[in-house]
């Protein structure tokens, strides 16, 4: 391929699957490999596993084959340098139209050695408890997306602090300023906002990840759920890609969420976790102003509506974990449905508050607004609105590592999330 030639559409997969997830992060380079790339859609991926790391340029016009391909060895591909190294290889090696960037996340992340190792580097000369890796391996607030993320969280001499940080703020506070630094600096790079980011990877469709994520992608394809182990269906929804070149991001985002959702639905997954949704990231301000003017309503009216918000949670964890015969998930519901907490204040709150909660749940609609496409997999996730919002249950407050997040310091959230607390005094 004539490297002055733009395509219309390259892609590039960043796959981290050094962690128990090896085979299915091979399954979906197989995928991709076999949709192959053209000369007007190019895919490349990222694949990092205990062998070690490389670089693949999908064959154009040689499905299976590799156009090109570089082995790197060992690479830390928990650390936001390693990303934006690794995709700007594939975008100034092959121009486009438009950017895709995918990446593909165990979530839990790390093994329990890893943590213990991660462990010793941060504390230094403190010695690892050694079943602490193995605790925080099923702990409800393991989902990091980066290496030096839970570097910090370890730091704190006390574990009982460090358990706290881990749980409570892990993938959504310290995670999305790391997550929103390296994809500003890509788009940064090749000098336009990417026009399409994927997150394959568990608990990623949230309000604040998106309004972190607003000047640097055009559009943002996530789950506010586990993703199954199996991943996206790589080769559908390539194979569409290739085969209509000129396609549109925001059609290429809604063609994503409806071709996972059919995959699962075709192929149900052991815990029933499935969910996805495509935001247009330009218009997310709009939620951002909706959900601050909720906050203000709740705030004024506090002391009447405290137990109404609180119901509202109790009945949202009721619903989707099916009175709790399913696992619990969203940080053990550290993150709540937007949509489900609207429509249950919508329905319950004074005056001010239900105005504000219908008029969040109006700009939540698919395809008025923010949300371009909403899906999901089981009858329990009915009337879901895509992506979630941090809302620790009282007594429980927010992580401190909120406040810097452009959504906290732009809204009346976190006001809300300390006056609800307040409401419910301990004892």
């Amino acid at each position: 391929m004539n490297v002055a030639e733009k395509a219309e559409w390259t892609v590039f997969t960043f796959i981290a699957a050094h962690n128990n997830l090896q085979a299915f992060g091979e399954q979906s380079l197989r995928q991709i490999s076999d949709v192959g790339s053209t000369q007007k859609v190019v895919l490349g991926a990222f694949l990092d596993t205990g062998p070690g790391a490389g670089l693949y340029v999908m064959g154009i016009d040689t499905p299976g084959l590799a156009e090109s391909q570089q082995l790197l060895g060992d690479y830390d591909s928990g650390e936001p340098a390693g990303v934006v190294a690794a995709a700007l290889w594939l975008f100034e090696k092959y121009p486009a139209n438009r950017y895709g960037l995918v990446l593909w996340s165990h979530g839990t992340g790390w093994e329990p050695a890893e943590i213990e190792e991660v462990a010793r580097q941060a504390r230094l000369t403190a010695p690892a408890d050694g079943g602490e890796g193995r605790r925080r391996a099923v702990a409800p607030g393991r989902q990091v997306l980066f290496r030096s993320t839970l570097r910090a969280m370890l730091e704190p001499e006390s574990e009982a602090r460090r358990a706290i940080l881990f749980d409570d703020g892990s993938g959504h506070s310290l995670d999305t300023l790391e997550l929103a630094g390296a994809i500003s600096q890509i788009s940064q790079q090749i000098k336009q906002p990417l026009d399409l980011l994927g997150m394959d990877a568990c608990l990623m469709a949230n309000l604040e990840v998106a309004c972190q994520l607003h000047g640097s992608a055009k559009y943002l394809v996530a789950s506010e759920e586990l993703v199954p182990a199996h991943s996206w269906p790589y080769l559908e929804i390539y194979r569409a890609l290739r085969d209509t070149p000129e396609m549109l991001a925001a059609d290429f985002a809604r063609l994503i969420v409806r071709e996972y959702v059919k995959f699962y639905t075709d192929h149900p997954p052991g815990g029933g976790d499935v969910t996805a949704v495509a935001l247009d990231v330009e218009r997310v301000d709009e939620l951002t102003t909706a959900a601050d003017q909720l906050a203000g309503a709740l705030i004024d009216n506090i002391g009447t509506d405290a137990e109404t918000l609180a119901q509202a949670q109790i009945d949202t964890r009721a619903t989707e974990t099916r009175k709790d015969t399913r696992k619990p998930s969203k940080f053990d519901f550290h993150l709540w449905d937007l949509g489900s907490l609207a429509r249950r204040l919508a329905a319950g709150g004074v005056p001010a508050v239900r105005a504000c909660a219908t008029s969040l749940l109006e700009r939540m609609k698919n395809g008025n607004g923010a949300v371009l496409a909403e899906g999901h997999v089981g009858t329990w996730f009915d009337g879901i609105g895509g992506l979630t919002i941090y809302l620790p249950q009282p007594p429980g407050g927010a992580s401190e590592h909120y406040a810097p997040l452009r959504f906290a310091t732009e809204t009346r959230w976190p006001a809300l999330m300390g006056a609800y607390r307040n409401a419910f005094p301990p004892g």
